[in-house]
Parts: structure tokens; C-alpha cells; sequence
């Protein structure tokens, strides 16, 4: 009896040495959380980011002096955002601006895989195109389309750069039942919240 305890304790132990790990792909699991909320919709990101006006984020953004580039891309960013007359939510981190969330409202979209597809491609024409009027260049990492029980989502994902400067950004779009949601990410740390989105999209 004891050999028996013995072996199922070995094999117990041995077993959780092959389980699953959490998944690098946002390094998520380092931070600690802050949850937000937009339209009834959960959505974490990482603890400090805190809800941020258009005009605090411009004033915030004047202390860029060294990173006029970037300055100017976020600008840009900001200024397609209120453009498309949406509602919209900004936060951003208080230790950097240069890590900001927008979170707005989009027309919902019936995807398929081929449908997404046409997205994503006019999302990244849309970037290279702003990319050359900036002069910052932007390398796709990836773009991809996945499903979950209540959602779909499109993501699309680039390397932006300035000479020696570079930064992360990232932009989903979720459709559900609920209505579209969309998200546009700029990071230093490469943390696309990937595991945040797919929670929230599940829900």
C-alpha cells in the first residue's frame, strides 16, 4: 500500500512538471493587474495605467522633448481616434506616456476568415501609409484572427522605430453580440495584453 501512495505521489509530481505554462506572448503574468472597465465590458491591464483626458494626455505628451517622433505618431493617434466620432476611453501609464491604451466603440462586423483577412490587410495598407507620412517605420510582427465562445477578433501587431527608438503597437478589434470594441496599444515592454482580450472576449 505504502509503494502504491509512493508511486502515485511520484507520478503526481512528475505530471505537474509537464503541465501548461502561461503563455509568454504578453509577459502579462509579471505585472500586477488593473482592471477597467468600458460599455460593461472587463477589460485588465497592467496596474498603473489610469484614465486619462485628450487634454491631459496632450500636456503629458509636451514632456516628450527628446522623442519628437513620437510625440507627433501619438498625436496622430489620438487625433484618428476623435475622428471617427465614436466614444472612446484613453489610459495611459503614470510612470510613462509613452504606454497608452485607447479603448472606442466600432460598427460591428460579421467576420469570417475572409473578412478578416481584407481587415487586417486594410489596417496594415492604412499604417504603411501613415508610416511614410511620419517617417517612422513600422514592421508587422503579426496579424491574426481567432475565435472565442462570444467573440471574434482580428489582431494585428508592429514594431514601430525611429532611428534608435522603438516601440510596440498593437490593435484589436472584437466583435460579439454586445457590439465592436476596438483597441489600439502602445508599449515600450511589448506587453499586447493578448490574455486580457481573450478573457474579456470570452465573456
Amino acid at each position: 500500500m505504502k509503494k502504491i501512495l509512493l508511486l502515485l505521489i511520484v507520478i503526481l509530481i512528475v505530471g505537474c512538471e509537464f503541465l501548461p505554462k502561461e503563455s509568454k506572448f504578453s509577459n502579462f503574468s509579471k505585472f500586477s493587474k488593473n482592471t477597467i472597465e468600458f460599455r460593461n465590458n472587463t477589460i485588465v491591464l497592467t496596474s498603473g495605467y489610469s484614465k486619462t483626458s485628450p487634454e491631459e494626455f496632450k500636456n503629458r505628451l509636451d514632456s516628450l522633448e527628446n522623442k519628437p517622433k513620437f510625440k507627433k505618431v501619438a498625436l496622430h493617434e489620438l487625433k484618428k481616434i476623435e475622428d471617427k466620432k465614436v466614444d472612446f476611453e484613453l489610459f495611459v501609464d503614470e510612470n510613462n506616456v509613452e504606454n497608452y491604451v485607447f479603448i472606442y466603440t466600432c460598427d460591428f462586423y460579421q467576420f469570417d476568415e475572409h473578412r478578416a483577412a481584407r481587415v487586417v490587410a486594410a489596417l496594415n495598407d492604412q499604417l504603411q501609409d501613415e508610416s511614410n507620412v511620419q517617417e517612422v517605420k513600422y514592421k508587422r510582427i503579426h496579424g491574426r484572427f481567432f475565435f472565442t465562445p462570444t467573440s471574434k477578433v482580428v489582431k494585428l501587431k508592429y514594431l514601430k522605430a525611429y532611428k534608435k527608438d522603438r516601440k510596440f503597437q498593437t490593435e484589436y478589434i472584437v466583435a460579439s453580440k454586445s457590439g465592436g470594441i476596438g483597441l489600439l496599444i502602445s508599449n515600450l515592454e511589448d506587453i499586447d495584453f493578448e490574455s486580457s482580450i481573450k478573457r474579456f472576449a470570452s465573456k
